[in-house]
């Protein structure tokens, strides 16, 4: 599929539609330098809502949440939208029909799975008890790394967010074509004697979030006295209502919380995923409170993604100021940038601003901090 969210010429030097300056270290598809997306100049936020809603129509997602009169209200995210008839929801998933919402998100998923070896590739690799063997013996089969095991990586194939570099974007295309749903059943039934933890990623979980407790809970019911950790990787923007009965299941099995913060500032945010993101940190201050319950292993980990040009080391050292505010011992992790999706002619992170953002994150007070994907640094 020829994606059309960039409205650049390929080729030429990008330079910033709004104030006309050469666009240094980034690309050129998101049309606005940081600073006049920061000063809120010109048209900036004009021009990005339009690349936003072009990545949209490609895949026939709705622009923004609906808000329809009388329509039937999804409790689920921050957008709570209101959807009449089969009016589809922000995240494509669930409908304004009562089938749907009865349905759809709760008694079957739009999803997929598959079995990843331990350790695995994972943003909590580092801390968890499948790759060090943390919380030994309760939650992990052994001192070091789980090997011989799997976790039961389970893909939603819907998200709330509007991430311009979202590389799993692949699977909006499942909008365009036959959709295939997989029933709660199904899903617990794929755990066997290898899977020591299930996690539950995307996409995001949380347009489905009433299924994937409802896996969760079916799982460790047909597993009951074994290892068996629940673990999320989310981007937070949950209803607060619902995060007790996610980090419950974590907390009680071993598992962790894995919170990808974007960005801090919410200008920054809505730039590159398309809404603010108040309520994602937010719930990231309610989870810490639960940290205290269970130092080991972690209960709650956090992640970034350096964007070149976007998101560097003043946005990591206010993340992690803030992250620090709540418990230093919080692990964070830093991820290097590669383009993806409508961000594609974006460089990779350069390793000044990978070493500088990782030295950010220390001096506002972090005691974990790891910078993951190294080799895509350059």
């Amino acid at each position: 599929m020829l994606l059309k969210c960039r409205r650049g010429s390929r080729g030429k030097r990008p330079i910033c539609l709004v104030c006309g300056k050469p666009l240094e270290g980034t690309g050129g598809s998101l049309e606005v330098c940081p600073e006049c997306l920061l000063s809120d100049r010109g048209d900036g936020r004009v021009r990005l809502e339009a690349i936003h809603a072009a990545s949209r129509h490609i895949f026939g997602l709705p622009v923004e949440p609906p808000r329809s009169p009388g329509g039937l209200s999804c409790n689920l995210c921050v957008h709570q939208c209101k959807m009449w008839d089969s009016e589809p929801g922000y995240c494509g998933v669930r409908h304004g029909g009562r089938d749907s919402m009865r349905l759809d998100g709760r008694a079957r998923a739009r999803v997929s799975y598959y079995y990843d070896p331990l350790p695995t590739n994972c943003v909590a690799d580092w801390v968890c008890p499948g790759g060090t063997g943390a919380g030994y013996p309760q939650f992990s089969h052994d001192r070091c790394t789980e090997a011989g095991f799997f976790n039961l990586a389970v893909f939603f194939e819907a998200c709330n967010f509007n991430c311009l570099y979202c590389q799993n974007w692949v699977y909006k295309q499942s909008n365009c074509g036959p959709t295939y749903l997989l029933s709660v059943d199904g899903l617990a039934g794929a755990v066997n004697r290898q899977t020591s933890c299930i996690c539950f990623f995307g996409g995001d979980p949380v347009p489905q979030l009433p299924y994937a407790l409802r896996v969760a809970e079916e799982a460790r019911r047909r597993n009951a006295g074994r290892i068996l950790r629940i673990c999320w990787e989310t981007n937070g923007s949950a209803r607060p209502a619902w995060l007790k009965r996610m980090v419950r299941a974590s907390l009680d099995s071993g598992g962790c919380v894995k919170m990808d913060l974007k960005a801090w500032d919410p200008r920054i945010h809505r730039a590159l995923c398309g809404f603010d993101n108040r309520q994602v940190l937010e719930n990231f201050a309610r989870l810490a409170e639960w940290v205290p319950l269970r130092p080991d292993p972690p209960l709650l980990v956090a992640s970034t993604l350096l964007v070149p040009g976007y998101v560097g080391d003043e946005e990591v050292s206010r993340l992690a100021g803030f992250i620090a505010g709540l418990n230093p011992d919080i692990p964070y992790t830093l991820l290097a940038f590669t383009p993806q999706f409508c961000l594609e002619d974006f460089p990779t992170t350069s390793r000044a601003d990978a070493e500088a953002c990782l030295e950010a994150a220390k001096r506002a007070g972090l005691r974990r901090v790891r910078l993951a994907n190294a080799h895509f640094i350059h």
